[in-house]
């Protein structure tokens, strides 16, 4: 067993370094995958060039595979603000701290019947809904802790996550306007949902949500000195059943990509107060 203790807020904690759980979705390329916003499926095919084959299983002196996916659609993965303004904000230039402190929620999305919480544009009888007052009411008991991470888990948590195709016959859940600004409240830099977007699928390219937790301006695509570049979303992840609700430490492991997402694979270790 492999532990650490530190201090968080004047307040000791020990952290189990050996029991590491990933909340990334396993992406196999040749069998069943997630997949979002009608997205073709993540492949890989091995590199040809003139005489060399990147297949030893075909005569190839080693394997040398070529990938091709759709970050934000393929299965889990991190995006920085550049998904929605004209800037370049680099997600492999953001995350570079070890260790965030995180809080687990498990939340039960409702019927937009069922909240008089708000989206633009403006809420269909078929949508569901994350609230803030759902959310509120599940971070009370956690808040002292100030977590600079949120992971939200919904409601059903069955593994048809791990290859379900979210489409107009099956669109996912999201959250309401005010549940993203009760979001940004709680001082969250850290986002990781379970979901394809923190937006409806179908919103008229207007991804309310997405510009209230960056602060921009909706409606345009531009960075003001008011906007948090230094925050992130990640989606698509699964969260196991075994790990529960409350406090833990969060590696969130990006690649050095210069892109505005990429895949990723958020890692979650259990602590306790000492």
């Amino acid at each position: 067993m492999m532990k650490f203790e530190f201090q968080h807020l004047g307040k000791k904690y020990s952290c189990d370094l050996s029991h590491p759980t990933s909340l990334a979705i396993d992406l196999d390329f040749d069998g069943p995958q997630p997949s979002h916003f009608g997205a073709e499926r993540a492949s890989r095919e091995s590199l040809r060039l003139g005489s060399f084959l990147g297949d030893t299983q075909r005569g190839g002196s080693c394997n040398v595979d070529v990938l091709e996916m759709v970050p934000h659609c393929n299965g889990t993965h991190t995006e920085s603000a550049g998904h929605i303004v004209d800037d370049d904000i680099f997600i492999g230039t953001l995350a570079k701290q070890a260790w965030y402190p995180a809080v687990v929620l498990t939340l039960q999305p409702i019927g937009a019947g069922e909240t008089t919480e708000t989206y633009r544009p403006k809420l269909e009888p078929k949508d569901c809904v994350i609230t803030a007052t759902m959310l509120a009411e599940a971070f009370a008991s956690h808040a002292e802790m100030k977590p600079s991470a949120l992971i939200i888990r919904t409601l059903p948590n069955d593994l048809s996550k791990v290859n379900r195709v979210y489409s107009e016959d099956q669109e996912p859940p999201f959250f309401s306007i005010e549940a993203m600004q009760q979001i940004n409240e709680m001082g969250i830099m850290h986002l990781l949902v379970d979901l394809p977007s923190v937006d409806r699928m179908y919103d008229d390219g207007l991804l309310t949500c997405h510009h209230i937790y960056w602060n921009v301006p909706e409606g345009t695509h531009r960075v003001t000195e008011d906007s948090w570049k230094d925050k992130t979303i990640s989606e698509m992840i699964l969260v196991p059943e075994a790990v529960p609700d409350g406090i833990h430490l969060l590696n969130l492991q990006l690649p050095a990509l210069f892109s505005d997402a990429a895949p990723s694979r958020p890692i979650l270790f259990p602590i306790q107060p000492v």
